[in-house]
């Protein structure tokens, strides 16, 4: 995988991150509108039902609205039941909701550190990888400047070849010796 591939990569991942993460932000939103919306309908349902049943009674006759209170009484009661087990529903429902979008956070964190310590390993095997390669060439470099070295000092020695894989040079025989017994002369440079 070359740098450019590897680049991609990274900025696909990002990318994907950064919708995921939107994708949340906007699920999030539309669940806490959801939630506040449903439990102000049922805070209001049963004192709106009380108040129009109240209103309904009073320009009745008080036996006639005695009559239709004790009529009413269990029906309301029952109602009133209902609409509590309701409210106590539509709570516990947006107490769900609250949990699955705190559960949505963290796996989006969670996605989020992991991106980050891909990104952060991929950058440490790129800064690794540049780090070898460039000791590599230095050596690669210096030997060649070696080898350089030698092939211009064979250019300016007067050196032929003088039969079967045999070398001869024209050698300062006046010239110091060298190696441990002397035994090397100077080659004298091309007239």
């Amino acid at each position: 995988m070359n740098e450019k591939e590897l680049g991609e990569l990274i900025s696909k991942t990002a990318v994907l991150m950064e919708q995921y993460q939107r994708m949340c932000a906007q699920m999030e939103q539309q669940q806490k509108q959801m939630a506040a919306v449903l439990e102000g309908l049922a805070q209001e349902i049963p004192a709106m039902l009380g108040d129009s049943v109240q209103s309904a009674l009073q320009p009745l006759a008080s036996d006639a609205s005695q009559s239709v209170r004790s009529a009413l009484q269990e029906p309301l009661k029952q109602h009133e039941h209902q609409m509590g087990r309701a409210t106590r529903e539509l709570s516990g429902s947006a107490q769900s909701l609250a949990d699955e979008l705190q559960l949505y956070r963290w796996m989006s964190r969670g996605v989020l550190w992991k991106a980050a310590a891909t990104v952060v390993a991929s950058l440490g095997i790129l800064v690794a990888g540049a780090a070898w390669l460039g000791g590599h060439y230095r050596q690669q470099i210096s030997q060649n400047q070696l080898e350089a070295e030698l092939l211009q000092a064979y250019n300016r020695a007067d050196v032929v070849l003088c039969g079967k894989g045999r070398l001869c040079a024209n050698v300062d025989t006046r010239g110091r010796g060298f190696g441990t017994e002397g035994q090397y002369r100077e080659v004298r440079p091309r007239p």
